[in-house]
This record gives structure tokens, C-alpha cells and sequence, in this order.
């Protein structure tokens, strides 16, 4: 309270407001930029996204009517289940059953998480459509009408799945427990 006081700058608060520092408009108007950078890109993945699903959705269809047409054109068993089963709609033809001999496979299901609403294609009629040369692969094909990705063999790190190490430690201890004879198929000695 002794002598002169000093002179305080920006005693009022309006004069605060007016003029923000530059440093506080640089970092507000970058955050801004980033924010409407992000929504362009998410709008531009999103319309990517639908683009491409539509043109599947096309070849898709295209697909499932050059299939309709092999089917009902060939007079094999595949013909009945073909069209159906390929284009996973209500086809108004007889369906043959399968023989009711030896119907499961005994063993371990390996069934986890397999959706079964989805539609299946015809291995068969796709098998069918690769001879007469309406399409190139049948993997490629399968994987258009179902709409499913595959499944990676490996972790994006470069390690064996979780599951897939699961059913193979399982397969050696059986193995170790009851030895057998090595399919041909399946010699790991090589």
C-alpha cells in the first residue's frame, strides 16, 4: 500500500475477449482443420464403402443368373440343389434328397461360430460353371455369393491363430496318445 501501484494490463475482461492471442486462434483453428479433415475422410470411406458394395451386389446377381442358367440347362443331381443353393432364393423345382446312409462324420465339430442363416453356394454347380468357363475360380466365385471374407491363416503379427493352435496341439496329443498311419495327404515330414 506504500508508494505507486504498478499498472495492471488487461484489467477488463472485454479487452481479453477481443483480442484471443495468436497462439490460441492457431491452436483452435488447427484442432477445427483436423475435426473436418476426419469427417471428409470418414464421408469419403463411407461412400467408397457403398460403391463397392453396390458393384458386388451387381456381380453378385450376374453371377447367381449365369449360375441359374448353367443349372437348369445341365440334367445332372447338381441341377435341383444348384439353383437354389447358389442363389439362396426359393426355387420353385424338386429338390432330390441325399442317401440316409452314413449321414454325420464322426469326430470333433468344428462348427464355432459359423453363421447359418447366411447362403451357402454349390461347390458342385460352381465346379460345373469353372468347366464350361462362366467363371475362372471357384474360391473366388464362392467367396462373391456368400459375402464373406476369408479367414487369415495368421495374426496380423505373423503367429498361428489362437484356434487354429488349439486344434493342432489337440490333433498331435491325439496323435501322441493313439499313433496311426499317416495319410498321404497329410505328412508333415516333408
Amino acid at each position: 500500500s506504500f508508494g505507486p501501484q504498478p499498472r495492471r494490463r488487461n484489467c477488463c475482461p472485454a479487452a481479453r475477449a477481443a483480442m484471443p492471442k495468436k497462439r490460441v486462434v492457431r491452436k483452435e483453428n488447427n484442432l477445427k482443420k483436423l475435426i473436418d479433415d476426419e469427417k471428409a475422410n470418414e464421408q469419403k470411406l463411407a461412400d467408397r464403402k457403398k460403391k463397392r458394395e453396390e458393384l458386388r451386389s451387381e456381380r453378385r446377381a450376374e453371377l447367381v443368373e449365369k449360375l441359374q442358367a448353367i443349372s437348369e440347362a445341365a440334367p445332372s443331381p447338381v441341377t435341383a440343389t444348384g439353383a437354389a443353393g447358389a442363389a439362396g432364393a426359393a426355387g420353385g423345382g424338386d429338390f432330390e434328397m441325399r442317401a440316409a446312409g452314413r449321414a454325420a462324420k464322426q469326430g470333433v465339430l468344428r462348427k464355432i461360430g459359423k453363421d447359418k442363416s447366411k447362403t451357402r453356394a454349390n461347390k458342385a454347380l460352381l465346379k460345373q460353371a469353372q468347366k464350361q468357363g462362366v467363371i475362372y475360380d471357384v474360391a473366388a466365385a464362392k467367396r462373391l455369393l456368400e459375402g464373406r471374407k476369408p479367414k487369415r491363416q495368421t495374426t496380423p503379427n505373423g503367429r498361428e491363430r489362437k484356434r487354429d493352435q488349439k486344434l493342432r496341439k489337440a490333433r498331435e496329443k491325439r496323435e501322441r496318445k493313439c499313433p496311426t498311419k499317416p495319410k498321404d495327404g497329410d505328412s508333415d515330414d516333408s
